[in-house]
């Protein structure tokens, strides 16, 4: 490591090795930083913003000159298929996939994948009560979200909603709870088919919790109907005329701006002004999606026991985290990951210094959870895999 480096008091400094193992033989010493394009999930989207922010233009151990890197949000499926044509370096993914011919670094390299930083999924909506103002604190089951995704729920005053808001029928008629605020108007639904691996999660958690109502266990990254494979969400039709999305950011603009709709994202790109529904959790609670009831989630038994065979939760992995009985946690917490090559090269380098400063820096910024102290050594396991192999 260069003097200049070791003595720029106000730098941050990313321990990175370029000597001493033959892994790095072809790795010209101290080489210029590359310059470090991720691409990928919606999910990470404000972590990476922050963080990549942060890292630019600081001074990173073995490298000649300073960080750069910049990130552009789209989706998993986007991600992946960018590190396997080699338009990006490292994929932002909340669904790593191993097996897509077409998701494979473009350098021939391995897949490694890093478990970054966690958020809830949270059910946004937009619904007003008679006066116009916007109803708070709903609250819904994974059964109550499974209707209304299939088309069986179709009223916000529906009784099964009632009835998980706190109220009684006497006389045919509703009392106490929301009973005076929820309207008899259609709900309209939103959902993304862009690739998502936050749709992927959602169906994961619907299958998990919801027995015989046609999700795929393995997940969809796209929210279709009437299918016979795991590529479609559910093998019986969904609600009609569900609102299909692009990306996170058009379908929370969608709710926004659309009375009636409810719809997912990840908890950090909800606006404070969209109604936030509590979702009830395996253990009988009502818990909203907040950083605190994520960290609970991510103490569920086994996720580190399986981070730790490859990086990654399976589509299995991730429904046991979802149906994990523990007090006060939220219920759909999703971890998204940095998917890389492991072939050794200066941009894999870099990218490897990258992901060991989001792990050492970025931790529970953006409105995002940290890694607990287990998950984060896997992970810390995992970045030093990144440009590891020759």
């Amino acid at each position: 490591m260069r003097r200049s480096f070791a003595t720029a008091a106000a730098a941050v400094v990313t321990a990175v090795s370029l000597a001493g193992t033959a892994a790095y033989a072809g790795v010209t010493t101290n080489p210029a930083f590359p310059s470090i394009v991720g691409n990928g999930s919606s999910f990470q989207a404000n972590f990476q913003a922050a963080c990549a922010g942060k890292f630019t233009n600081s001074v990173v151990a073995g490298f000649s000159s300073k960080a750069k890197v910049s990130y552009t949000s789209s989706s998993s499926g986007d991600g992946m298929t960018a590190l396997g044509n080699g338009s990006a370096a490292f994929a932002g993914t909340d669904a790593p996939d191993f097996t897509t011919s077409s998701y494979a670094p473009n350098d021939g390299g391995s897949r490694i994948a890093v478990p970054l930083t966690v958020a809830p999924v949270a059910f946004l909506y937009n619904v007003s009560d008679s006066h116009g103002a916007l109803i708070k604190g709903i609250k819904l089951t994974a059964g109550i979200i499974s209707d209304i995704y299939r088309g069986q729920i179709t009223k916000w005053n529906d009784d099964a909603i009632q009835l998980a808001n706190g109220a009684t029928k006497k006389n045919n008629a509703w009392k106490g709870g929301l009973s005076a605020k929820l309207p008899n108007e259609d709900i309209k639904v939103g959902a993304r088919t862009d690739g998502s691996g936050t749709t992927k999660n959602v169906v994961i958690y619907l299958a998990a919790n919801v027995a015989d109502a046609g999700w795929y266990a393995a997940g969809s990254k796209n929210m279709t109907g009437n299918g016979t494979t795991s590529s479609f969400a559910n093998s019986g039709s969904l609600a009609a005329g569900i609102s299909k999305k692009a990306n996170s950011a058009a379908l929370v603009e969608y709710v926004a701006q659309t009375e009636g709709t409810i719809a997912y994202a990840d908890a950090p790109d909800v606006p404070k002004d969209l109604g936030v529904a509590k979702l009830k959790n395996v253990h009988g609670e009502y818990v909203a999606p907040t950083t605190a009831a994520a960290a609970l989630a991510l103490g569920a038994s086994g996720v580190a026991t399986a981070l730790t065979s490859n990086g990654y939760l399976s589509s299995t992995e991730s429904a046991n985290l979802f149906t994990a009985s523990v007090a006060n946690a939220y219920q759909l917490t999703v971890i998204t990951y940095i998917q890389a090559s492991a072939k050794a090269s200066v941009t894999n380098l870099g990218v490897r210094a990258y992901a060991q400063y989001a792990l050492a820096k970025c931790q529970g910024g953006a409105g995002y959870t940290k890694l607990p102290a287990n998950l984060l050594t896997i992970a810390n396991t995992q970045a030093a895999k990144i440009g590891a192999t020759s």
